[in-house]
């Protein structure tokens, strides 16, 4: 029996790896090393011991592994291998795509320390969907945002940068702007990004548009589940001003700016209060830091928003105000007072935050979860060699938390009353009858002229 159980152990896989050669080679690394928490280092070192065999090149995407068609629908599969071979073909052009794509993969192990985040085969898929997002729209950088839920249709959510912002259509004529507070710009503030939509990462990828403070002040006072359908007219009160898509991209700029965190201490602010703040160097000499621990950031004081917050009036920044001349004559009431900005690395307001620190065999991983916004979470781990690794998610319905209960508003009261109606006295019978009797003369005369003449038919 025991020579069978060893046998069985000593079965290689296609690398020539075996679970009693894996195991030699963990207890042997744990007694080189001898760390103090070796049963916590164990399924670390395991990991460590496998990706000695790794090989990347040598995945076939035409022969996908036989465990995952357990697991897959055949589907599943096909579209999931069509995405890798578009997303390994050159670009058009001959010309290499230039640009970043976040580390799903690796993000996917920060957040499954808290218990939250996609399964292993849908985070594939929608890495190799990114892959080929960032190729075929020329990103100069793109992450996943998230998963935004819907009834009945969910919402995948990428962000990205241009490397070269595309041109309009030819004939496209922009919308004159919308009452209220001027529209950012694209590149700053809620528009700093563009954010793709889809509804399955093997489908199409759609922009969604700039988002204007009209949109994001208006979706602050109502509350609808999305539809998946990025077309759907939003059915609210007061009336939103325009389709889903836009309520979704309102939704986003909202979710980003309270929600996105980093370590303080991580970036230093500009001298401009408007400003991107800037990185700090590690290192020993004047200006820079030294690295970040996981163990830091332990409590929310240890983390800071990444962005500026928005305003009531739906921007990140207040307006500037042209200067006029006063007329003495006419004095202009006095403009209220514009409201504080909320500056870049702001601390986390109380309550509306919670952290934790895994350790699960590796280096700690440091989270923080949104009170204020279920679903939003950010992570931070300082790897071995200094390398610091951060990541955000937001899986959730787009709502946050209130107060008090939802109430919608009523509306407005009519400003002008209807005119009274008057009575009016019946016309007599011999008029009414005289009048009928003219419609039916002048009917009767019409068609009369349109009969065929029989002496012209002859």
């Amino acid at each position: 029996m025991a020579d069978e159980g060893k046998a069985f152990l000593r079965q290689t896989d296609k690398n020539g790896v075996s679970v009693y050669s894996h195991l030699t080679e963990v207890l042997a690394t744990l007694l080189d090393k001898k760390p103090p928490n070796a049963l916590d280092m164990l399924e670390g070192v395991s990991l460590a011991c496998k990706a000695k065999v790794y090989d990347p090149e040598a995945i076939n995407i035409s022969d996908p592994c036989p465990e995952l068609l357990d697991v897959a629908p055949t589907a599943t599969l096909g579209a999931t291998q069509a995405m890798l071979a578009a997303a390994a073909k050159p670009a058009e052009d001959g010309a290499e795509a230039t640009g970043a794509v976040a580390d799903l993969m690796y993000e996917r192990g920060l957040f499954e320390c808290a218990g939250v985040g996609l399964s292993a085969d849908e985070t594939y898929k929608v890495f190799v969907s990114l892959v080929q997002l960032q190729k075929s729209k020329d990103l100069a950088s793109v992450r996943f945002f998230g998963k935004v839920l819907g009834v009945p249709g969910d919402y995948y959510v990428a962000e990205a940068v241009y490397n070269t912002p595309p041109e309009p259509e030819e004939g496209y004529e922009p919308p004159p702007p919308p009452p209220g507070a001027p529209v950012e710009e694209s590149g700053v503030g809620c528009n700093k990004y563009v954010y793709f939509a889809a509804n399955d990462p093997s489908g199409t990828w759609t922009a969604l548009p700039d988002v204007t403070p009209q949109q994001i002040v208006c979706s602050k006072r109502i509350r609808k589940y999305l539809t998946g359908s990025l077309e759907a007219d939003v059915r609210a009160y007061p009336p939103f001003p325009g389709q889903e898509k836009a309520y979704l991209r309102a939704l986003i700029a909202r979710i980003v700016a309270a929600t996105t965190l980093c370590p303080a201490g991580k970036f230093a602010l500009a001298e401009e209060p408007s400003e991107e703040p800037t990185e700090v160097e590690i290192g020993t000499e004047e200006g820079q830091r030294s690295a970040i621990t996981a163990g830091a950031l332990g409590e929310s004081a240890g983390w800071v928003t990444r962005y500026m917050g928005i305003l009531d009036i739906g921007r990140c920044t207040n307006p500037p105000v042209e200067e006029e001349e006063e007329d003495p004559d006419n004095p202009k009431p006095k403009a209220p007072e514009p409201q504080k900005e909320m500056p870049y690395l702001s601390p986390l307001v109380e309550g509306e935050w919670t952290t934790s620190t895994f350790v699960h065999g590796g280096p700690a991983v440091a989270i923080a979860r949104s009170v204020r916004w279920p679903g939003a979470y950010s992570a931070y781990q300082l790897v071995k060699g200094g390398a610091e690794c951060m990541a955000s998610m937001y899986i959730g319905y787009g709502h946050d938390t209130l107060d008090k209960p939802f109430k919608m508003e009523a509306p407005p009261p009519f400003e002008v009353e209807p005119d009274e109606v008057h009575e009016q006295a019946d016309m007599p019978l011999d008029e009414e009858n005289a009048a009928y009797k003219s419609v039916l003369e002048a009917q009767v005369a019409e068609e009369a002229a349109n009969l065929p003449d029989p002496e012209a038919e002859e």
